[in-house]
């Protein structure tokens, strides 16, 4: 299956969208264009082909269309029809950005040498040729978000289209690595609230009794719950949450290692520094070092 990857350093950038309503009978024109198109169905079914591969593209789900293969209806749509679209074009050429892999999720994992729940957290652009999301996440809000802007701009290329077209691609290709990690729907909205939390409280005291309490859980079937949908109990996807943001605090040299474990969370300084290095290999101080010696190289 052909995959559009790219890095979300090197922004996508924003032509046009839309929105196509059809009562009955649509029918995708034959085309090969030079850019992407992302199309995400609300109602109905699109019946499209792509370099002679015929997809059915219901309700919640997406299909890319890539630049320099043919692309055209197979079928008219019985019914209503409705789906938005966006155009976009990516930095460097399609052999840069599109692949074509057997496998979704094990091959972006492996070629960037990440445990999947990192690898679904990355910064990274990372969409099938065909998928699906929830449409009661936030994937399609985004896409509406995206048609309002370029409605009000009168549907010229603006930077609040292309910033709110780069968050819409970084959020489906979340969503969607998210459900093939998981194999089955995404996460439960009860799940996904307490992650939310426990992002948005890094820096204050977490308990796995104190969250449990918060969210009507007993503690150990909390636990056994978040571990099911991440990976880690909750004690451990707490202090990876935390770790992870002081990866990001010790670029700044303007910080003690005494502060930066204060502003993640941790009482106790030395508890910081030896989940460090049990999550990263080696001591706050040393992983800043080695940014420093990595920012000097690439000078």
């Amino acid at each position: 299956m052909l995959h559009c990857i790219c890095d979300a350093s090197k922004p996508a950038e924003y032509l046009t969208c839309g929105n196509l309503i059809s009562e009955n009978g649509f029918m995708h024109l034959s085309r090969t264009l030079d850019f992407f198109v992302l199309i995400l169905v609300q109602e109905g079914t699109l019946h499209i082909c792509q370099d002679d591969r015929a997809c059915d593209v219901g309700p919640g789900e997406f299909f890319v269309l890539f630049p320099g293969i043919t692309h055209y209806g197979y079928k008219p749509s019985h019914g209503y029809l409705s789906y938005c679209w966006a155009h976009f074009a990516l930095p460097g050429t399609p052999a840069d950005t599109v692949k074509n892999l057997p496998h979704s999720v094990g091959i972006y994992q492996q070629a960037r040498g990440l445990p999947l729940t990192d690898a679904i957290s990355a910064e990274q652009v990372f969409l099938p040729e065909h998928g699906r999301i929830s449409m009661e996440k936030r994937s399609q809000l985004l896409f509406l978000q995206l048609l309002d802007l370029a409605k009000r701009s009168s549907y010229q290329r603006t930077w609040s289209c292309r910033h709110a077209l780069n968050l819409l691609l970084l959020e489906i290709s979340r969503e969607y690595l998210q459900a093939e990690h998981f194999g089955q729907d995404l996460l439960p909205t009860a799940v996904q609230d307490i992650i939310e939390w426990v992002q948005s409280h890094f820096d204050q005291p977490l308990t796995v009794s104190g969250l449990a309490e918060k969210f009507g859980y007993h503690p150990t079937y909390l636990s056994a719950l978040i571990k099911q949908y991440t990976g880690y109990p909750l004690v451990t996807y707490i202090n990876r949450t935390r770790i992870s943001v002081s990866k990001n605090l010790l670029n700044s040299h303007s910080l003690t290692i005494r502060q930066i474990s204060s502003m993640c969370g941790f009482a106790d300084e030395k508890h910081f520094m030896k989940l460090f290095r049990q999550f990263e290999g080696m001591t706050p101080t040393q992983y800043r070092k080695a940014f420093d010696q990595k920012k000097i190289n690439t000078l």
